[in-house]
């Protein structure tokens, strides 16, 4: 489907939707005429909530998204029922306790004979209303008494729902106000109404933020008090663990024991640096006894005192490059350097004769001498071993002290905070009840309004005539896009890929037959003189042109499905064609429903006629035919039955006979039985010289349709073409 297509579509329909939206217009004035006048009064509160230059007890930073959530929490209370309930009893004790002429609103006669306000008890209800007023209460419906007072209020039009429906509460655009604002009968009302419901509204914040202030106040004061309490024992345990311990000062205590290792460990390097000087001493000597065991001089050269040198070189050398993580090749080079010298005096110490000559008692003195040196120097060092590791043990104990001491000065640490933390909330909850936050102000007192609010009538009626004409349109493009029929010519020729030889509209065949429609003179109007006004006799004309130029005289109606029209459009088209003076025979072969026969009175002879070929001749026809109403037409019936023309039809049958028959006949028009459900068409195929297909404007295609169409393609130039039967008038141009 085109747009085009749906624009002629709604083309068709243009006075519907044209009436339809002047009946909507209508139905809005009629609505709108009884309308009552409502008079309109606003007012604003200011809210504080976007102010960054006001006094504050704390500071805030202004979220806006939190803000604007809080608007929203402002005005959904606002407009919360028990606000409105508060305002509702309010307006009831201001018409009813006070003088009758300032009431708002005077009840009517009806409402006064209502059987809820008739057998009310004016002075109780009004008690029971005072009494939530000052409570600031909801009415329950489960008590008879509070039920009664809501159906007066009903009845006032002061219950929550008539209230809330009148009532606008909202922020204006992103400014820090809110506008309350209502509509009512009465300009007083509305004045009275927005100013109270501010009172309202202030007096039951304020209470509910006073209450939710003294339960913050104390449960800060609860929680203060047990984190002292916590606070105190945890105090308390460090003490007590400092004074058992006799931990006064854990830092100095293990300072002076690491000061002692470090001293103890200076000495005990000195002994071990004396005890090598010694070792190499004593190492000498016994060489020196080698020597003079061999029978050789040994003499006191000064060789002796350089290797002694040597060795103490080497020795605090080696120590120092291992204090600086022996990675210092200078150093390493250089003990190098040193030891080589040392085997070098070692090697030049000789036995020569000279002077100096040292002897073996000599040396024994000397050996004895070191040895007790070094037996000294050995509990030095192993005094020194144990000192310092009583003094790392000491040293470790004050660890596990100092760790025990953090463990407990970290749990007061957090105690202190979080008793500090809820201190500060305490503070603030005090802060706050004496000094309320809520910045709420009301900005602009509401005023009678001087003149009713306009109606608007005429915006709603072209809004109604807008909506319905939009409405209507958009029905009948969605019914025309729903609606998958053949209905116009257009769709036929997108959906079905056979040639459309003609279109036939549909026809009231209930009053009128074939032939009257078919016979229907023009009026005695000039108007028709000028058109012809027969749609389905000028649409049959373009058929029967169709067909005189087809250069065909024998053809085969058929159809996809049933009830297509065949039956009508043969009748219809053999008188057309007896019209222009041509001869035409009916034969009727739709076997599996012979309605042509039936709907004809024609004899039922096709089943049982047979005659050999040499015995033919038209006489022998002219017995078995029926003549139509109009002259120049001829049918010829069948019985009908379950069965197809090649298992009923004798030998020598009619049909066989059909050429000789077209030089009698100028055309010869056979009906088939649906393609989808029989056989009976394929089979007649064969019989006939061109096969037109006839489908319904109201028909949908289904698979087996397509299966039928290809079975029509496959004929080629023996298939005419199609014929759209049934189209309404208005899809005729679709």
């Amino acid at each position: 489907m085109d747009v085009i297509y749906f624009l002629k579509a709604l083309l068709k329909k243009k006075w519907l939707i044209i009436i339809s939206s002047i009946l909507a217009v209508v139905a809005a004035f009629f609505f709108t005429m009884n309308k009552p006048k409502l008079y309109v009064s606003s007012a604003q509160m200011a809210t504080g909530l976007t102010y960054t230059d006001q006094i504050r007890l704390r500071d805030d930073h202004v979220n806006m998204f939190e803000v604007d959530q809080k608007f929203e929490s402002l005005i959904t209370t606002i407009t919360s029922p028990i606000v409105i309930s508060l305002l509702s009893y309010d307006l009831l004790l201001h018409d009813m306790s006070g003088n009758r002429t300032n009431a708002f609103r005077v009840l009517k006669d009806a409402q006064l004979n209502n059987p809820a306000y008739k057998n009310a008890d004016k002075q109780k209800l009004l008690a029971l209303c005072q009494q939530k007023h000052d409570s600031m209460q909801m009415l329950s419906a489960y008590r008879p008494d509070e039920r009664e007072l809501q159906e007066v209020l009903k009845i006032y039009g002061y219950d929550y729902e008539s209230l809330k429906g009148q009532l606008i509460a909202a922020r204006m655009n992103r400014t820090d106000y809110i506008d309350l604002t209502f509509r009512s009968e009465h300009p007083e009302l509305s004045a009275y109404i927005v100013n109270k419901l501010y009172a309202e509204f202030i007096r039951y914040y304020r209470s509910q933020r006073s209450e939710q202030t003294v339960e913050n106040v104390e449960t800060f004061a609860q929680l203060v008090d047990q984190k002292k309490k916590e606070l105190d024992s945890k105090v308390e345990a460090l003490r007590s663990y400092k004074a058992s311990e006799k931990l006064l000062n854990v830092d100095a205590a293990s300072g002076s024991e690491l000061q002692q290792i470090k001293g103890f460990e200076k000495t005990l390097f000195d002994e071990r640096a004396n005890m090598n000087t010694l070792q190499a001493s004593l190492d000498n000597i016994n060489n020196q006894l080698t020597i003079a065991a061999g029978g050789k001089t040994v003499y006191n050269t000064s060789a002796n005192g350089d290797i002694i040198s040597l060795k103490r070189q080497i020795t605090d050398l080696n120590e120092e490059y291992v204090k600086t993580g022996s990675t210092d090749e200078v150093m390493e080079a250089k003990i190098k350097t040193l030891r080589g010298q040392l085997q070098s005096k070692v090697e030049q110490m000789t036995v020569t004769s000279g002077k100096n000559v040292t002897n073996a008692d000599e040396l024994q003195q000397k050996k004895g001498s070191l040895q007790a040196q070094i037996k000294a120097t050995n509990m030095n060092i192993a005094n020194l071993e144990t000192r310092i590791a009583s003094l790392r043990g000491t040293l470790g104990s004050y660890a596990s002290k100092e760790a025990t001491v953090g463990s407990l000065q970290q749990e007061v640490t957090m105690a202190q905070e979080d008793y500090n933390k809820l201190k500060e909330k305490l503070n603030a909850a005090i802060d706050n009840r004496s000094a309320p936050q809520d910045g709420f102000k009301q900005s602009l007192i509401g005023q009678p309004a001087i003149k009713p609010e306009s109606s608007k009538r005429l915006i709603v009626m072209g809004l109604s005539g807008i909506s319905v004409f939009f409405l209507t349109t958009l029905a009948i493009l969605f019914l025309e896009f729903i609606d998958t029929s053949l209905k116009s010519p257009s769709i036929f020729e997108r959906s079905v890929a056979l040639k459309l030889i003609s279109s036939i509209n549909q026809t009231d065949l209930r009053r009128y037959s074939i032939l009257n429609i078919l016979q229907k003179k023009d009026s005695g109007n000039p108007a028709d003189k000028k058109q012809r006004q027969n749609t389905f006799r000028e649409l049959l004309r373009k058929l029967r042109y169709e067909v005189e130029h087809s250069g065909k005289q024998i053809f085969l109606f058929t159809s996809t499905e049933a009830q297509q029209g065949k039956t009508t459009l043969t009748q219809a088209l053999a008188y057309s064609l007896s019209l222009s003076n041509k001869k035409v025979l009916i034969i009727d072969t739709n076997f599996c429903n012979n309605d042509l026969t039936m709907q004809l009175d024609a004899k039922p002879t096709l089943e049982t006629f047979s005659i050999p070929r040499e015995q033919f001749t038209i006489d022998k026809i002219r017995d078995i035919v029926t003549l139509y109403p109009s002259e120049g037409v001829e049918v010829i019936g069948c019985k009908g039955g379950d069965y197809t023309p090649s298992e009923i039809l004798p030998e020598n049958h009619l049909l066989n006979y059909l050429p000789e028959l077209s030089a009698y006949y100028d055309f010869i028009l056979l009906e088939g039985a649906p393609l989808n459900d029989y056989t009976d068409s394929k089979e007649l195929v064969n019989y006939v010289q061109g096969v037109i297909a006839v489908f319904s404007s109201h028909a949908v295609l289904k698979q087996t349709d397509k299966e039928s169409i290809q079975f029509l393609q496959e004929l080629g130039d023996k298939c005419i073409g199609a014929v759209l039967n049934k189209v309404k008038e208005d899809y005729l141009e679709l």
